[in-house]
């Protein structure tokens, strides 16, 4: 599976998501202990942070490390994937859904956030629906789903569902109420780690006040202005489109249940009905708002749709099970391909990341100084080793009403009067205010300087110095 998910990353090795340098950045300042939520802010949970910290010690703080992540993740995935395929009677199935599974997480996801999410989840329910003794089933699949929510908090609705399977055990008896509660601990065990490590940097309020306040607030926020009835109705006929073979089988499956029960009666098929459930519900709860959140059904679904083809439809009993499995391959790449647009463009201009950092080295920066990266171009924080002046420095942040951020954070931002600025192209998103650039060009006007100009394949970098900052130098290079 390593080499299946490495082998389609590698035409892609170049390609950046929208928030690949900024979760690198934040994993960065955290190695150089600027903890999350008090230098960096974000509404993520941690893990994904930690991950990359453990990544970055190994193997140097860039782009190439995150695809790694990405790609070790989307393995391990698709490896427990195989394995919850064969409790399902059929060789077949496991082997289709795992190979599926990494092909979807690149060009449906694309976000570096969900592969450690994704191989979590599977590891839990690959426990739960295991044969080992109930307790020890109850244990693993709660520390793994513990640890998923450390990566999104979303991995609630999945750790429901896997309390509701737990609960609904055949071999539960007497156990049901211990089970239960030795599930419910495991999966408080990581998090409960987590918010004491901050609570012990005295970062607790903000952890809390970002990954759990803020993030409540996010689906209906003013910068995404998507109710949760839109969001339902945005989830079947937006969010769907590339996985449609699947959900259909999928609902296939629920009207012949019983026949799947009667080939296999062994197969966990309500559990993957639950699972599926809940995936649903927590694309629902986000609004729908980007197809990243469809990722968590990606692998019940798969499940269900090879299930189904393989071992409840009579009518194709002459074709053997691996090439139906292959029929229902064929059919979702084609609707990921041709129906949705893979969001795979995002090439990073390494050249022009490159000589923006070496213009602002050639100023003979000091590591106090202070870069604030307006709009695109976060890559430069890496690229210069340069902080940014507060812990608002994403550009969703800062133009845009992002609750517990907005504008009052870019004008903190800009009255910190960082010594570099780098504006890039306007992006005009339609959620970016349209008095925030009003805001950056007043700050350029006031107080800087441009000192280059960097021409990018689909973007540019104008980067900006300090006025003060300059006559400070020539100061020192008089004395």
């Amino acid at each position: 599976m390593l080499a299946w998910t490495w082998a389609l990353h590698v035409p892609f090795r170049a390609v950046e998501g929208s928030d690949d340098a900024f979760f690198l950045e934040i994993a960065h300042l955290w190695s150089q202990g600027v903890l999350p939520y008090i230098g960096a802010f974000d509404i993520k949970p941690p893990g994904l942070f930690a991950i990359l910290v453990a990544a970055e010690s190994a193997l140097g703080v860039g782009l190439q490390t995150i695809h790694a992540v990405s790609i070790a993740f989307d393995a391990v995935a698709a490896t427990a994937l195989y394995f919850l395929g064969r409790r399902l009677g059929s060789d077949a199935i496991g082997v289709a859904s795992a190979l599926l599974y990494p092909f979807l997480s690149l060009f449906v996801t694309n976000n570096s956030a969900y592969p450690p999410l994704g191989a979590f989840t599977i590891l839990a329910f690959l426990a739960a629906l295991s044969p080992l003794p109930i307790a020890r089933r109850a244990l693993l699949a709660g520390l793994s789903i513990g640890l998923a929510s450390t990566i999104k908090q979303t991995a609630a609705f999945e750790g429901v569902a896997l309390l509701a399977v737990f609960w609904r055990a055949p071999d539960a008896g007497r156990q049901r109420m211990k089970t239960a509660w030795l599930f419910a601990g495991a999966a408080c065990l990581a998090p409960l780690v987590i918010l004491l490590y901050f609570a012990a940097h005295g970062a607790a309020g903000a952890l809390a006040q970002d990954v759990v306040a803020n993030a409540l607030l996010r689906p209906g926020s003013a910068i995404e202005r998507v109710s949760f009835a839109e969001g339902v109705l945005r989830f079947f006929v937006y969010l769907t489109k590339p996985i449609e073979p699947l959900l259909v089988l999928a609902c296939l499956a629920f009207l012949r249940r019983r026949v799947i029960l009667a080939a296999a009666p062994d197969a966990p098929i309500d559990a993957l009905f639950l699972w599926s459930a809940a995936a649903i519900l927590s694309a629902w709860a986000q609004h729908a708002l980007f197809r990243a959140y469809l990722a968590p059904a990606f692998a019940p679904l798969a499940l269900l749709a090879n299930a189904v083809i393989v071992l409840a439809v009579p009518e194709l009993k002459r074709i053997g099970a691996p090439l139906r499995t292959v029929a229902v391959a064929v059919l979702t790449v084609a609707s990921v391909l041709l129906v949705w647009k893979p969001d795979l463009d995002r090439v990073q201009d390494s050249e022009a990341i490159a000589t923006a950092a070496q213009a602002i080295r050639a100023t003979d920066p000091s590591p106090q100084d202070k870069l604030f990266v307006a709009g695109h171009g976060l890559s430069l924080y890496v690229a210069t080793g340069l902080a940014p002046p507060t812990a608002y420095f994403h550009w969703e942040h800062t133009l845009c009403d992002f609750p517990g951020a907005g504008l009052a954070r870019l004008a903190e931002a800009l009255a910190a009067e960082p010594r570099y600025i780098v504006a890039s192209a306007r992006m005009r998103y339609r959620y970016e205010r349209p008095e925030s650039w009003k805001l950056v060009d007043a700050a350029l006007s006031r107080s800087y300087r441009l000192i280059a100009h960097i021409p990018a394949k689909a973007d540019f970098y104008d980067i900006y110095e300090l006025v003060e900052a300059r006559s400070a130098d020539f100061g020192r290079d008089e004395m």
